[in-house]
């Protein structure tokens, strides 16, 4: 198959890798995420995510240790 190469900021990349599941290549990540939008915008699922407790807390403490800005504003999760 062939690939294509693509430059993403640093910040998109680290989001990225908090989405994408173990075993999950970064072209699996990028077609399930291109799949489940189905025509609607992105911004229509922010907050819609169905964790479990652990991938939760899993998230957040790779946001604390990549200190992960959100709207150019760090968070504090407490």
């Amino acid at each position: 198959m062939a690939s294509k190469t693509i430059t993403i900021t640093e910040d998109v990349y680290q989001l990225l890798k908090l989405l994408k599941k173990q075993n999950e290549s970064f072209s699996e990540l990028l077609r399930r995420l291109a799949m489940s939008v189905n025509g609607q915008k992105l911004e229509s699922f922010f907050g819609s995510w169905d964790l479990s407790d652990q991938e939760y807390k899993e998230i957040q403490e790779e946001i604390k240790l990549n200190q992960i800005p959100f709207n150019g504003k760090k968070r504090r999760f407490d």
